[in-house]
């Protein structure tokens, strides 16, 4: 009787009239329904959660460690926080034997590879004491600290004591776009100045040889110092690279000579794909991450990261070939 009068239902809610009548009265009530559940999520924080993600495992962000990402990841998800580059860094989580999280803030990126990939090794630098605190303590709610290697300090073009532009924080999370670059914004706004560690890559990767399959940037216009003090490693590895490349009035030209001289090609991560370009001073929206990679297509357009992961693989294997 219930299927019977359900397949009832279902035929008469196609109905042109009966459609039309409740389309157009339940239609304001789906508009006010729809406002009032952004408003919930944008003004209630949840501070500290666990989500299950995709592949079946659970993360979490401790209390105090991250609020405005712990309430996105509560209310829409893993895919709420920059989901093209999340997506693009879970498929190269898969894959990578050792990953370098560049501003690695509370350590959403360096806890998830972990839990995404059981045998990856991730090295996380933040130089922002409060910040690092929290990293800590999220890696060690999630039980990684044997595969997450916390380093306390900024990658720069050199090695020594750095100063790093700190806005004031509104919020009780710690503010995350300080920056390393004199003439910045955040400077110019009178942020606090926070005396440092910094290193060159190059130089850190010496004293602990490892091999780097993939790399994370996020250093607030600060990219082109880190990626001058890995060049010797990048050369090496040729690992693939996620990183943030925000406009600016320089057009990141300084970047651009650096990618170039390391014969990368930068990808800009769209919603529809990896799209090839020649710079970073084009109009680009939201969208502000890029993927560097060691190799490339003739297409203009890449949706399958599976061919560049192959022929990065090949070209690896015919370098090992030649020295052996």
């Amino acid at each position: 009787m219930a299927n019977v009068l359900k397949r009832f239902l279902k035929r008469w809610r196609d109905n042109y009239y009966l459609s039309s009548l409740l389309a157009h009265s339940l239609k304001p009530l789906r508009r006010v329904s729809s406002q009032t559940a952004r408003n919930i999520q944008q003004t209630v924080r949840k501070n500290g959660v666990t989500i299950r993600l995709p592949n079946g495992k659970k993360m979490s962000i401790a209390r105090d460690s991250g609020i405005g990402l712990a309430s996105l990841l509560f209310w829409h998800g893993i895919d709420s926080h920059e989901p093209e580059t999340s997506r693009t860094l879970r498929f190269f989580f898969e894959r990578a034997a050792t990953f370098i999280d560049v501003g690695a803030n509370c350590g959403l990126y360096s806890v998830l590879s972990a839990l995404w990939n059981a045998d990856i090794h991730v090295i996380a630098f933040e130089p922002v004491p409060a910040i690092f605190f929290a990293l800590r303590k999220n890696v060690a709610l999630n039980h990684l600290e044997n595969r997450v290697r916390c380093e306390n300090m900024a990658l720069s073009s050199k090695t020594g004591r750095a100063t790093l532009f700190l806005p004031a924080s509104e919020t009780m999370d710690q503010e995350t776009t300080g920056t390393l670059v004199i003439d910045s914004w955040q400077h110019r706004n009178g942020s606090q100045p926070l005396e440092i560690d910094a290193v060159r890559f190059d130089e850190y990767e010496s004293r602990s040889p490892t091999r780097v399959d993939l790399i994370k940037i996020d250093v607030e216009d600060f990219e082109a110092d880190v990626l001058e003090g890995m060049q010797q490693t990048i050369r090496r590895d040729r690992p693939f690279i996620v990183c943030e490349v925000l406009p600016r009035l320089h057009r990141n030209q300084r970047t651009r000579k650096i990618v170039e001289a390391l014969n990368y090609q930068p990808y800009w991560i769209t919603p529809t794909g990896y799209v090839r370009v020649a710079g970073f001073d084009s109009s680009r929206s939201h969208f502000t991450d890029f993927l560097l990679s060691p190799v490339s297509t003739p297409d203009v357009v890449v949706d399958n990261l599976d061919v560049l992961w192959e022929l990065r693989k090949a070209e690896l294997g015919n370098k090992e070939n030649k020295l052996a």
